[in-house]
């Protein structure tokens, strides 16, 4: 009786082709070959110590539920704002590192991670254009889709600037949106993350007000841009930026360039890092010019989003200030 059920166990167990299997079923068929000469005693523990193998090696096969607690974002900036968010609670990964986010098409590897991923954050096909396809492929609930989610602030802004991330009181909107979202998807830390959301938008709100106040003494300072990707910085306190490319960081047109050409003394900002085009076309233009790190490229890995814009207006800071003493001491 033990040989039978032990052939049928045999037969149902290593019917179908799994490596996990053969080894065990090999040993299998053993056994039950050498079990006839056994005694009834022998032959019962034989019957279920492969019983206990049979229903292991089952067991392998099924696959294993997929455990998802990493943040995959799109940006640097984006994963600043989400860490406010998350905390230690979730670990978050920058999917596009030392790219341009516009023309990022993203890797096996990268597909792969966002299949494991809990949930993952981008601006929008405006901003990481070649992204969608991957993106769309996640469900609903597992994808967060930044702009266009809400009625984020545009003042100073070209309409159609994706850059939202620059302005502190867009930033502090986008962590909202992240923390309704982590909350859905983990219920049982909902008001954590609906905190940390609320004390990060009354700490953009002083950040803000610090910036705004900071920019406007240079109101009066031709700034010109290597494309249009800073009205979320400056427009808001009231800084008008010239662009020679638009927000997907296009070209520089000729006719933006002659319309340029007699802005007068001012600011030209390119992006980190420094090159010898952007600094050769200020010369051009009569420009003084600096490098901008609106992705944080250079950030410490432990840095805040509070860093991000401190260092920015650090950065336009020693360009504007610069000619700002030139103009007051001509007054004298």
């Amino acid at each position: 009786m033990y040989i039978a059920s032990l052939r049928g166990l045999d037969e149902r167990a290593c019917s179908q082709s799994d490596w996990r299997r053969e080894a065990g079923c090999d040993y299998i068929a053993v056994l039950r070959r050498q079990m006839s000469p056994m005694s009834p005693s022998s032959r019962v523990f034989s019957f279920f110590a492969l019983l206990l193998l049979c229903l292991s090696l089952l067991a392998c096969g099924k696959p294993q539920p997929v455990e998802r607690t990493e943040l995959v974002v799109s940006v640097r900036p984006l994963a600043l704002i989400a860490r406010e968010i998350a905390g230690d609670n979730l670990p978050v990964h920058v999917l596009i590192q030392g790219a341009d986010p516009h023309h990022y098409a993203p890797s096996v590897s990268d597909r792969a991670r966002l299949e494991r991923s809990l949930l993952m954050i981008w601006l929008g096909p405006q901003m990481e254009g070649l992204l969608a396809g991957q993106v769309n492929s996640l469900s609903e609930e597992r994808q967060l889709q930044l702009l266009g989610a809400t009625e984020y602030e545009y003042q100073g802004a070209n309409a159609t600037d994706p850059h939202l991330w620059l302005r502190p009181r867009n930033a502090a909107l986008a962590g909202a949106l992240i923390a309704e979202r982590l909350a859905q998807l983990q219920p049982q830390q909902a008001e954590l993350y609906r905190s940390r959301a609320r004390d990060f938008s009354q700490s953009m709100a002083s950040l803000q007000k610090v910036l705004d106040r900071a920019l406007w003494a240079y109101r009066d300072v031709p700034i010109v841009v290597t494309h249009d990707a800073y009205g979320h910085f400056f427009g808001s306190a009231g800084v008008e930026t010239r662009a020679l490319g638009n927000s997907s960081g296009g070209g520089h047109g000729a006719r933006a360039m002659l319309d340029l050409s007699g802005v007068g003394r001012g600011c030209l900002f390119g992006e980190v890092p420094e090159n010898t085009r952007d600094r050769q076309l200020a010369e051009h233009l009569g420009l003084e010019y600096a490098a901008l790190d609106p992705l944080g490229e250079q950030l410490g890995p432990d840095a805040r989003y509070l860093d991000l814009i401190e260092s920015l207006l650090a950065q336009a800071r020693g360009c504007l200030s610069e000619i700002s003493d030139q103009a007051d001491q001509s007054e004298q």
